[in-house]
């Protein structure tokens, strides 16, 4: 009996659950991010040429790839059954070289610096060297028509609408595998890529508005546009953050689950909704006014240099987030024509200052071991009491900020019943105390935000302190 043709694999996106060439550059970028400037001298001589480069100054760690566990056992049954397992794969062979001892393949084809290997010419490259119809290939995309057509079985990964029908058309002997487990939710990993969720930080906007009484309709129209806009950018970092971070973000024993780190987002696609909502946002604000956008080109810059360098600095990275922060409200002052006074100023930077601190305190608490570094961070485990009493230091640090305030001659003209304010004082005492507390006993999450969102006594306190603010006015 004649011998089973070899199947052959395609490794981005089908195999690996992300794409060698995207990651490798995020690696090259986090590791080396004035490289960005050699980038498109490389790309002046071809897209092969690129992934070459890339592919030799950022080499990848195999063992962290995320592989789909439906195509791994469709590899491994082939095996089983005495045949040959070869890679395939538009990256540069010396990043899917490395990853044929993983699953055991025979060999690879792959881009060489000159050749890029896609489409029609990999589909004449396993032709000339298995035959017409000599191999049955593993895919995921609308560029493996081309070779499905002349493969002897076609199988698909995962195949909805059009390109499922076209598969079915082009191949006579197609199979279909099953998603992984959870890919059903496509736009819900997306959508989880964006974090949403901390789009409530950019509320921030409003305060100076609504701390200086402001009522006009058309105000806070404005505010809300700006709201939009900087959600839409920093929803674009966030993405370009995690694609920065993917090998820290695997190490991460909570990190790991986020989408693009899981595998369960699309890098390439991804990077393109990013660079979109960037656009798109920076664009909105210059739209409002000139200096909003430069506001808010600020937070981008800052928010770049933390992904890129910032965030491994030892307590740099807790002033850069600070200055995010501080960004927001400065953005929305600017929006409003409002003055953000040395008040809101200094409280925000002490209250900012502590929420920050209590993000690093969830980190260093999950530790196993006191000398124990955490992953991507300048930080140990026996940080942790220099970091809580640093936190503590400066939430009280703005609840007396908010004493003083209370008693100054500026309060007088806003609020009637200015001494009705002095209620706020120990709700924020209690607040902060209680979540410096719990980050030390690591109850919070690794973003206090989110925390925040779901625990119902920070939505008691931030309601009586609404109450108090409308007596107090």
């Amino acid at each position: 009996m004649a011998s089973e043709p070899p199947l052959v694999v395609d490794v981005d996106g089908t195999l690996v659950r992300g794409d060698l060439f995207v990651e490798g550059l995020a690696a090259l970028l986090a590791k080396s991010p004035h490289k960005v400037l050699a980038i498109p001298f490389w790309l002046a001589r071809g897209c092969p040429a690129l992934k070459r480069r890339v592919a030799e100054a950022a080499p990848l760690p195999v063992e962290q790839l995320v592989l789909n566990p439906v195509v791994l056992a469709e590899v491994e049954d082939a095996k089983a059954a005495g045949r040959e397992v070869w890679l395939a794969s538009g990256s540069d062979r010396l990043a899917v070289e490395r990853l044929v001892p993983r699953v055991g393949a025979a060999g690879c084809l792959a881009s060489d610096g000159t050749k890029n290997l896609v489409g029609e010419r990999k589909a004449a490259a396993l032709v000339a060297r298995f035959g017409e119809r000599g191999f049955d290939y593993v895919g995921d995309e609308r560029r493996d028509l081309a070779i499905w057509r002349r493969a002897r079985r076609a199988i698909g990964v995962d195949l909805r609408g059009r390109l499922r029908r076209a598969l079915l058309a082009a191949n006579d002997d197609v199979r279909l595998l099953p998603p992984q487990p959870g890919d059903d939710l496509h736009l819900a990993q997306r959508l989880r890529c964006l974090r949403p969720h901390q789009w409530v930080k950019n509320a921030l906007v409003f305060a100076p508005a609504i701390l200086a009484h402001e009522t006009s309709v058309a105000l806070y129209a404005t505010l809300l546009a700006v709201f939009m806009s900087l959600s839409a950018v920093a929803s674009g970092a966030y993405v370009l953050n995690d694609l920065l971070d993917l090998a820290h973000d695997r190490r991460h024993p909570t990190k790991r689950g986020r989408p693009l780190a899981a595998g369960s987002a699309r890098p390439l696609p991804m990077l393109g909704v990013a660079l979109l909502l960037i656009a798109g946002g920076l664009a909105g604000a210059l739209a409002l006014s000139l200096v909003t956008g430069l506001c808010i080109l600020f937070y981008l810059r800052t928010t770049l240099a933390y992904s890129l360098g910032l965030k491994r600095r030892i307590f740099g990275d807790v002033i850069t987030l600070t200055a995010l922060y501080a960004v927001r409200v400065l953005a929305g002052a600017v929006a409003a024509s409002v003055t953000a006074s040395a008040w809101l100023l200094a409280f925000c930077l002490f209250a900012f200052l502590a929420l920050a601190v209590v993000k690093r305190q969830s980190e260093l608490r999950g530790l196993p071991r006191e000398r124990d570094p955490v992953s991507g961070r300048a930080y140990r485990g026996e940080d942790l009491t220099a970091m809580t009493s640093l936190g503590s230091a400066a939430g009280f640090a703005a609840v007396v900020v908010l004493a003083l305030y209370v008693q100054s001659p500026e309060v007088v003209p806003l609020y009637g019943s200015p001494q009705i304010l002095w209620l706020v004082c120990p709700l924020l005492a209690y607040w902060f105390g209680r979540m410096t507390l719990l980050a030390h006993r690591g109850a919070v999450d690794d973003d206090p935000v989110v925390f925040a969102l779901r625990d119902r006594p920070t939505w008691l306190v931030a309601a009586v302190a609404l109450v108090a603010f409308a007596a107090a006015i």
